[in-house]
């Protein structure tokens, strides 16, 4: 076992050696010791044998946009969107006596595009968002464990892109024990 750990060893310092030379011909050096082992430097030492190893091929990748002289289509609107995140409330919050009003905020990047809105999903209902805000408040939001999602729709209602679900508790004081709130 501790031969083919020095083998694996000295093959890797040998890939290190060609890797860290220019991108030319490379000069590298093998001997074999006593014990039968095979060592390779880019120093020269007595019995050792010259290995030259080429340049290998060198890949350009075309400039964006120019395949076969072709300018690259437009970018679809799914394409477009790269975040979409709840950033209120946050994943696992608790939040105490709202009165059932949500502040709902919502980070979508790049910024909406012309034509799109977002979509919230409130425990499974549709809740629309007037077109081009990130940030609305919800009624009717009372005590449990809600799940909310967002999603960025164009004008046919297509989504483009959803966020992960945020689910959130909503707790309220206990009117018959004001001091100890229930669970």
């Amino acid at each position: 076992m501790a031969g083919g750990y020095a083998w694996a060893m000295r093959y890797l310092v040998l890939l290190l050696v060609i890797a860290a030379t220019p991108a030319t011909a490379t000069e590298v050096y093998r001997w074999v010791d006593a014990d039968g082992q095979a060592h390779y430097s880019d120093q020269w030492r007595p019995g050792a044998e010259k290995i030259r190893i080429q340049e290998s091929a060198v890949f350009s990748a075309p400039k964006a946009g120019a395949v076969a002289g072709k300018a690259a289509a437009p970018a679809s609107s799914a394409q477009r969107y790269q975040a979409l995140e709840i950033t209120s409330p946050a994943q696992e919050e608790v939040l105490w006596n709202i009165e059932g009003q949500l502040r709902v905020s919502v980070q979508v990047s790049p910024s909406l595009q012309p034509g799109h809105s977002l979509r919230l999903l409130l425990d499974g209902a549709a809740q629309e968002m007037p077109a081009g805000t990130t940030v609305i408040q919800l009624k009717d939001v009372f005590r449990g464990v809600h799940t909310l999602a967002a999603a960025v729709v164009d004008a046919k209602g297509t989504v483009l892109i959803e966020s992960q679900p945020t689910t959130f508790v909503v707790r309220q004081t206990s009117l018959a024990n004001p001091s100890r709130p229930l669970p």
